[in-house]
């Protein structure tokens, strides 16, 4: 049986769940398939939403229902609402939420750190979480609602902020939201010096104003801000404008992140019929280490397998860099998220190996400068699993460890080791 996934095109799964109950934790417990990890999809965006021989639970039928607190602004989602269909809802209340690049993405772009354009004035999309909803992987239901403060707080909350896919299914969630602002968005192709240019003058910018940009076939930039007043404006105008001059340069204003989703690629292409996998890494402030890296980079473009790879990054900082509450993403001091992304013709075992020797020379040449990673997507089928866990998550993860072996003894969802 196939399932139709965004980045899992060779997909030929088990079967497939709509429903998550006790009956279901049963079926899987006695089934001959339990020894692999069962999977969830609720935006099915990534390459582990579906895998070969693997039971998935699809939440993106049954799991639509959204309510919005009219006195508290809180919104509640269930897990198979996309990040999309949350800013549409969000907009008619005249309130945001800290979505990423992408309106396609679903509840596992939150429950793993949730990285936006906005994240540098409004915090990670974790930090908006104020109740959980789920099962543990040993089938029993939970309620969590967020601790008061850090001395309040329990091992389980942190854990399920960053790393609940490795412990259970999350059916809902209560969220924090914003007013909604105006947002401005300059775009431009940039040559590598444009390049390096405009990731020093992002360094130093107000938290309000955020860089993402991509290397592939050519390099293509956005820089996005949230208008909060006039003299705001102004400034992130002025901002903008001393970026290095394109001929392509375009600034713009929009009434919210929905005008914005699905991050351009410029001129890049992303063949949508292929396979992917995407490697996170997470690291400091590039600084004077900014020319090393673009030299590294534009080696590693040269060799890339296809012209469906690129690497591509996001600006962190602000408030990214403070949570209340401890969570598993624990890489607060990170300025700059590059993502790695291969791809290749799905069932292709020849162009798939030279992608992935790609993928991970990029990692190694790009680690002294990222040691941490992102969680987006994880890879328990690759042989860098375990080295990705570490670099998630450090001297977490033998607690983390501990708390799958109570909450998911027999190992039903991704392995954690």
């Amino acid at each position: 049986m196939s399932l139709q996934n965004q980045n899992s095109k060779d997909s030929n799964v088990l079967g497939v769940f709509e429903t998550v109950n006790s009956e279901l934790f049963q079926s899987l417990k006695s089934s001959e398939q339990n020894s692999r990890p069962f999977l969830v999809s609720s935006g099915g965006t990534t390459s582990r939403a579906a895998a070969d021989k693997h039971w998935v639970l699809d939440l993106r039928q049954k799991y639509q229902k959204i309510s919005f607190d009219l006195e508290k602004k809180n919104v509640e989602i269930d897990a198979g609402v996309t990040m999309g269909e949350l800013s549409s809802y969000l907009k008619n209340h005249k309130r945001s939420f800290p979505i990423g690049l992408s309106g396609k993405t679903g509840m596992g772009y939150i429950l793993t750190g949730g990285i936006s354009p906005l994240s540098r004035s409004k915090g990670l999309a974790i930090d908006q979480i104020k109740e959980i909803h789920g099962f543990w992987g040993d089938g029993k239901e939970f309620h969590l609602l967020k601790p008061n403060t850090k001395k309040e707080s329990i091992f389980e909350w942190k854990a399920l902020c960053g790393a609940a896919i490795f412990l259970g299914i999350i059916t809902k969630v209560k969220l924090k939201t914003q007013p909604l602002r105006p947002l401005l968005s300059w775009t431009a192709n940039l040559s590598l010096s444009q390049l390096s240019e405009c990731i020093n003058q992002a360094e130093g910018w107000p938290n309000s104003l955020s860089l993402q940009w991509i290397y592939g076939e050519n390099i293509f930039a956005h820089a996005i801000g949230e208008v909060r007043n006039t003299d705001d404006e102004s400034v992130l105008i002025n901002l903008l404008e001393s970026l290095p001059f394109s001929r392509n340069r375009i600034i713009n204003k929009f009434n919210d992140m929905n005008s914005l989703l699905n991050f351009s690629l410029g001129n890049n292409k992303n063949n949508h019929s292929n396979h992917s996998e995407v490697l996170g890494l997470l690291g400091p402030a590039w600084q004077e280490s900014n020319p090393k890296v673009l030299k590294i980079l534009k080696d590693l473009i040269d060799k890339r397998p296809n012209k469906s790879c690129y690497v591509a990054s996001q600006q962190l900082g602000g408030l990214t860099h403070f949570n209340d509450l401890d969570t598993s993403f624990i890489h607060r001091d990170a300025i700059w998220k590059p993502w790695i992304n291969g791809s290749w013709e799905a069932n292709d075992l020849s162009k798939r190996k030279r992608t992935l020797e790609w993928m991970k020379e990029c990692w190694n040449n790009l680690e002294f400068i990222c040691p941490g990673v992102h969680l987006a997507q994880i890879h328990p089928h690759l042989e860098w699993h375990e080295k990705e866990l570490s670099s998630a998550f450090k001297e977490w993860l033998p607690k983390l460890q501990e708390i799958k072996a109570i909450h998911d003894p027999r190992n039903l969802m991704p392995p954690l080791k």
